[in-house]
């Protein structure tokens, strides 16, 4: 078993429309990495990863980062990847406010066969961040969720192929809305790693009914995030090397090949 910094460092066929659960994992990861401190990638046309990559060395791409995180390595990595490095990075957004108390991040990843993937990033280390996170066992949609939910419909509407969405911790939470608000006809699924629940009531309600099918999510069996609030379908579990709550970072979770390692214990909850 790998980590997924591992599985990225080697990995050599190009990514061309067969995203993998590890590869989802992977971009999860690297929209951590603040994509939109740079015209290139926050820009509608964007520029290739491996383009983003030889600037790794400036610190704002990491100004959020979590200081548990590899994200300039897995950065470096992914650049010059077979894999990865050919993916074109555009339409970066971070937002962080008090007024609505709100922090969001997104990029868009397209691969040389024209498929999209649309990643949202999930908690950052800005106390802004930390925050919002109160709100969603509270507000239902809060700010960062319509944020969420225009930002895909912008994005499929720019897109020439299939639409994967992805996220890790709130930003899955955010991608699972996002699909389900606005359910593109091109969406092929969406990969939720240890997301943030929704209020009871809006899971009983059938609010994901439209991507029934199409939800692939993952837990850790010692994690705390994903037990707090009701999640829309049935989760896998994934292997950690890191113990309890603090499996909840992606990079502690273990790869087999383009698969993650399941971890047969049961959930926390």
């Amino acid at each position: 078993m790998t980590t997924i910094l591992d599985y990225v460092r080697q990995a050599h066929s190009p990514l061309q429309a067969d995203l993998s659960p590890a590869d989802a994992l992977a971009l999860s990861c690297l929209v951590y990495v603040d994509f939109h401190a740079l015209p290139g990638p926050r820009s509608p046309r964007g520029c290739p990863l491996w383009e983003v990559a030889q600037a790794s060395s400036i610190p704002s791409l990491y100004r959020y980062s979590s200081p548990t995180h590899k994200d300039r390595p897995l950065l470096e990595a992914a650049g010059s990847s077979a894999r990865f490095g050919g993916l074109r990075v555009c339409d970066a957004v971070t937002r962080l406010g008090t007024r609505p108390l709100a922090q969001f991040g997104a990029a868009t990843f397209i691969d040389e066969a024209g498929a999209t993937y649309v990643v949202f990033r999930g908690t950052d280390a800005s106390a802004v961040g930390w925050a919002e996170d109160a709100r969603f066992g509270l507000d239902f949609p809060t700010d960062s969720q319509r944020w969420a939910a225009n930002y895909l419909a912008y994005a499929a509407s720019r897109a020439d192929g299939p639409i994967t969405v992805v996220g890790h911790s709130k930003g899955a939470n955010l991608a699972l809305y996002a699909a389900a608000a606005t359910t593109p006809p091109a969406l092929e699924g969406v990969y939720a790693f240890d997301p943030v629940g929704f209020p009871e009531s809006v899971v009983d309600d059938g609010f994901f009914e439209c991507i029934s099918g199409l939800m692939h999510i993952y837990v850790t069996a010692g994690s705390w995030v994903s037990p707090l609030l009701p999640l829309p379908a049935q989760a896998s579990v994934v292997a950690s090397s890191w113990p309890g709550p603090l499996s909840h970072n992606p990079y502690a979770w273990r790869s087999q090949g383009s698969t993650l390692a399941p971890d047969h214990r049961r959930r926390s909850r």
